[in-house]
């Protein structure tokens, strides 16, 4: 083949283009204070999500224990693919100015982004049917630490100490939190539903912690790359469209019944009240923070930052049900301070602060023998 003198003009001139179009990051302080704010916008999400899910008992007259797992997954992907359909509505009304910036590589990174975060919620809601709450936050926590390890089989590049050990803290703060330990007159011990033998949904469960890890690696990798606001409408898009895919195919298969159907709830004023606060908080502000500010940080990092979330569920679990039950008019009761929930949360808050530590001018992490 032969040799092309204007090739090492153009490898440089190409170069050149691409670093002058690499988006602007924010500064690493905002990020963390920002992505603080997400997680607590995203814990506000448990109790909201726990009445919608209350409603939906009650329209088919079913209780908590007695609801089908058709009923929970479906209903799940119903709620799902409204909340982020309308979430993008709101982003092409109030985001115009970064709509003129969508291309197809942020097409293609939204719809990436978007179908492994669906996948983990999918696969994230159909675990619960079979498991515990308390195996089950464990079990979606474990994103913390395959995290870190996937980045590094990717990168060949072992993240910093502090970070793997912010990684072990998280965990066991979260197991804390989410009531894996319980303690009695005996001592500290495991929870008794959370001995049971392994199972389809445990299974299921730690497969959707690997998809939310593959979410957090993607919007690091292609967050540094492209700006990564402009992946929000099609990640939005994508996973509205996965979600009513899957209420389609199986709504069919609901054994309850009720009258007037899905649209009927739907029309009901503390319904679509609901609706509204999980739109614009937890959906929209939450993920367009979330895509702006989560490629400051390493994935690593960030991964640890996310298991602030079950510790603001747990604050806003103690603040919000009463006023959602007379609102929705619901029997939900306002959850206790706990001891728990002071262990736990210490925890994660200091695997936050080990995480985020400014490494200030350290050297960079020896990479991985690449034929190792």
């Amino acid at each position: 083949m032969a040799f092309c003198p204007a090739l090492p003009l153009c490898r440089t001139l190409g170069d050149s283009l691409l670093m002058s179009s690499l988006p602007t990051l924010p500064s690493r302080r905002r990020a963390i204070a920002a992505l603080v704010v997400v997680n607590a916008m995203w814990g506000s999400s448990f109790p909201i999500v726990k009445s919608m899910n209350l409603q939906i008992d009650q329209h088919f007259a079913v209780t908590e224990w007695t609801a089908s797992h058709w009923l929970r997954g479906v209903s799940a992907a119903w709620v799902i693919g409204i909340r982020f359909a309308a979430a993008l509505v709101l982003f092409l009304l109030l985001y115009r100015t970064t709509l003129r910036r969508v291309g197809l590589p942020h097409v293609l990174s939204g719809v990436a982004v978007g179908t492994l975060f669906f996948m983990g919620l999918l696969l994230q809601v159909v675990g619960l049917g079979t498991i515990p709450a308390s195996r089950s936050g464990f079990l979606t926590s474990l994103a913390v630490v395959f995290t870190p390890l996937i980045g590094t089989l990717i990168r060949r590049r072992m993240p910093r100490v502090p970070v793997i050990l912010a990684a072990v803290l998280a965990l066991l703060g979260t197991a804390i939190l989410t009531g894996l330990f319980v303690w009695d007159e005996t001592g500290i011990g495991i929870a008794a539903d959370a001995r049971q033998k392994w199972t389809l949904g445990d299974s299921l469960t730690t497969l959707a912690a690997l998809f939310f890890s593959g979410q957090i690696l993607l919007v690091d990798q292609l967050g540094k790359r492209y700006d990564s606001v402009a992946f929000t409408p099609s990640m939005f898009a994508s996973t509205a469209l996965l979600a009513f895919a899957v209420f389609v195919i199986f709504s069919g298969q609901i054994p309850e019944t009720s009258a007037g159907g899905w649209a009927t709830l739907a029309m009901q004023p503390s319904f679509y009240g609901l609706m509204a606060l999980l739109v614009v908080f937890p959906s929209l502000l939450a993920f367009v923070w979330m895509n702006k500010y989560q490629p400051s940080l390493s994935a690593g990092e960030a991964a640890v930052v996310y298991t602030m979330e079950p510790l603001f569920a747990s604050f806003w679990a103690m603040c919000l049900p009463v006023w959602l039950s007379v609102w929705c008019l619901i029997d939900y009761q306002n959850e206790r301070f706990s001891l728990p929930l002071v262990i736990g949360g210490t925890l994660v808050l200091a695997a936050n602060v080990l995480a985020l530590w400014e490494p200030g001018k350290a050297e960079l992490p020896p990479r991985l023998n690449a034929t190792a």
